[in-house]
């Protein structure tokens, strides 16, 4: 009887094969104990899946599978699941979405459909999630390009199957959320996608799919950048693949708030801090890769504080500049102050002001500005630092210019500015006071005279 049974299974696999290679264990074979990679080269079908899908050896799988099947009823073998051992579900379902496009026969077409309809059934049957199936798509190692891939329709049909049999409520855009880890990832993925022709349509429809889940969430501008810029910093959110991103959730918000609109820059300055912007805009001002947009940001921030009325004195609060910029010799935050100063003049010509009596004003006056810079100075030349070319040097010279100017004598520097009696100063009083002196009697010494001797006479 078993003789009779392996003679049909030797007749159903040369049906398909002009020859067997090597030794078949016959007895295993029709026990279906041997492994797909067996079973395969058995068939012959081990030269790629695409190939198996063609070949004319398919069918004679498909026999082989039912007569085992018909003779192992606790321990059912499917043409799927042995080429998705051999070849993995992802390769399978790559194959089979683009066999079934590229059959010429509709035995050939209803073969691959019908696969492709096993293949999903056995994820149902072992409780495979759709996040399940992502995984095993291996779709996160394609990237972006994972939105053109044939997989991402088996994804689709696995989805709506999953949908249709327990009533769920997932989304491909949940599902991708999750599998390329977090809506950060994603997002940035989906840049990537919409300038690429291939996956551009797709991608376009995800990212409004995204922000309007935002929207529909109620999520204002600034959670959107929270989450968008996880553990990044500015320099990322700027130059990386946050912006247009967010850029383009703003859009969408502005829509439909019209009355409390938000703005790129403004959104960006209260997550970071205007202090912390306006420098890192200004020093990748100076970077050719960067300079256009870094540009284009300072001016709109620029316009954002000239629209609320921000005065010289209210930017230099907002950048929160302090003593530190005279231990500096490029001082970004100085030099954002006097552009927006600049600006200010622009749009109001009767404004007067400038950037040393602005930070004058900042350190109490005249009196408070000396005694800072020195006390800067004094920390620079106990490291015998040459401080030449230190905003303390450059400011102290033009405090001891415009004292000079105005006729202010060394002695009278303790009343009228510091605002101390000269027996009663500190010795921070003393040193600004020996400094201007210093400066004031190398300005009143009279000119060198210089001689010439005429050797001739």
């Amino acid at each position: 009887m078993m003789n009779a049974v392996i003679e049909k299974l030797k007749s159903v696999v040369m049906a398909g094969a002009s020859k067997v290679h090597g030794d078949v264990d016959w007895k295993s074979l029709l026990a279906g104990e041997q492994s797909a990679d067996e079973i395969l080269s058995v068939f012959q079908l081990k030269d790629g899946i695409k190939s198996a899908l063609f070949s004319p050896r398919l069918k004679s799988l498909e026999r082989y599978v039912r007569e085992v099947n018909t003779r192992n009823q606790n321990s059912q073998m499917s043409v799927i699941g042995v080429f998705t051992r051999h070849y993995g579900d992802d390769e399978v379902a790559k194959a089979l979405v683009t066999a079934q496009k590229d059959a010429q026969t509709k035995g050939a077409f209803n073969t691959i459909r019908q696969l492709r309809k096993d293949q999903l059934s056995n994820w149902l049957a072992s409780e495979k999630s759709v996040d399940d199936v992502f995984t095993l798509l291996r779709l996160r190692e394609d990237g972006y390009q994972a939105l053109a891939s044939p997989k991402m329709e088996v994804l689709d049909d696995y989805l709506k199957l999953v949908i249709r049999t327990y009533s769920g409520k997932e989304t491909v855009l949940q599902t991708l959320t999750k599998g390329f880890g977090g809506e950060d990832k994603l997002a940035k993925i989906l840049l990537f996608a919409k300038d690429d022709a291939s996956t551009s349509e797709l991608a376009a429809a995800l990212q409004n799919a995204l922000l309007n889940k935002w929207m529909a969430s109620k999520m204002q501008p600034e959670s959107v950048l929270k989450r968008l810029s996880v553990d990044s910093s500015l320099e990322d959110t700027l130059f990386g693949q946050t912006l247009p991103t967010l850029a383009a959730f703003i859009l969408k918000y502005n829509s439909r708030n019209p009355s409390s609109k938000a703005s790129l820059i403004g959104t960006i300055s209260a997550h970071y801090g205007d202090d912390v912007v306006a420098k890192t805009l200004f020093k990748f001002r100076s970077n050719d890769a960067t300079k256009d947009l870094a540009s284009s940001m300072q001016i709109q921030q620029f316009n954002q504080w000239l629209t609320s009325k921000k005065s010289a004195d209210d930017v230099l609060k907002l950048l929160k500049i302090n003593s530190n910029e005279f231990l500096e010799q490029l001082s970004p935050k100085l030099e954002v102050l006097s552009e927006y100063i600049t600006a200010l003049k622009t749009v109001n010509p009767r404004e007067n002001t400038d950037v040393f009596t602005v930070v004058s004003n900042s350190f109490g006056g005249e009196g408070g500005l000396a005694r800072t810079i020195v006390a800067m100075m004094e920390k620079l030349e106990m490291y015998n630092v040459d401080t030449a070319t230190y905003l303390g040097t450059v400011y102290q010279k033009a405090l001891f210019k415009r004292w000079f100017r105005n006729d202010i004598e060394p002695e009278s520097i303790y009343t009228k500015f510091l605002k101390v009696d000269a027996a009663s100063a500190g010795a921070l009083d003393i040193a600004v006071v020996t400094r201007y002196t210093s400066y004031y009697n190398k300005k009143m010494a009279p000119p060198p005279v210089f001689t010439f001797n005429d050797p001739r006479r």
